[in-house]
């Protein structure tokens, strides 16, 4: 299948990026490394999200808005006693407008989403006890659907900003997980 051209673009240029964050991501397959992953994930959304609430969106997106799993994961932390993360780093985009790459990142996280709630559920956790944000993701695929459809058509796009924002994302995803992993006798 041919991805569109921005969609392809994004996917090339963010690659190294995406790799060394799944790298680090890992497969967890036990309760403790998941729960590094979940506080991981709650270093990373919950700022960005955050940063996101004020927003506005490219005036081709429509109605459409990125999802927001700050809730869920707040649930799923409280869920496995893990205290939300006191000290989170803001998260600072680079200049530009570059949103459509940030938009990118956090949407196409619901494709990893099915396989990471496969994962979860194996170990013990559910769409109701402490895999919350993961399963509610994983669901809401048509969301990526219709971004990803609806980012080919923003008139404004710079493509070197959108590629900055979207590895700027996955750097600060990737330096969330590894605050985690530096913390991790916090988290058993």
């Amino acid at each position: 299948m041919d991805l569109p051209p921005r969609r392809l673009g994004l996917k090339t240029q963010t690659a190294a990026a995406h790799q060394a964050l799944d790298a680090l991501i890992g497969d967890f397959d036990t309760p403790q490394a998941y729960r590094r992953y979940l506080s991981g994930m709650a270093r990373f959304r919950l700022p960005v999200e955050a940063w996101l609430e004020d927003k506005s969106m490219p005036e081709e997106l429509g109605e459409w808005r990125p999802g927001a799993y700050g809730t869920e994961i707040a649930d799923d932390l409280a869920d496995l006693g893990i205290d939300t993360p006191a000290q989170l780093e803001p998260f600072v985009p680079p200049p530009g407008n570059g949103l459509i790459g940030l938009l990118y990142v956090l949407e196409g996280s619901a494709l990893g989403a099915r396989v990471l709630a496969k994962r979860a559920e194996n170990i013990g956790f559910s769409a109701d006890f402490g895999a919350r944000h993961l399963f509610h993701q994983a669901r809401n695929f048509s969301s990526w659907r219709a971004f990803s459809d609806r980012m080919e058509k923003v008139w404004v796009y710079d493509e070197q900003a959108a590629v900055a924002w979207a590895n700027t994302a996955f750097d600060y995803a990737r330096n969330a997980f590894e605050s985690t992993l530096d913390a991790r006798s916090t988290l058993r």
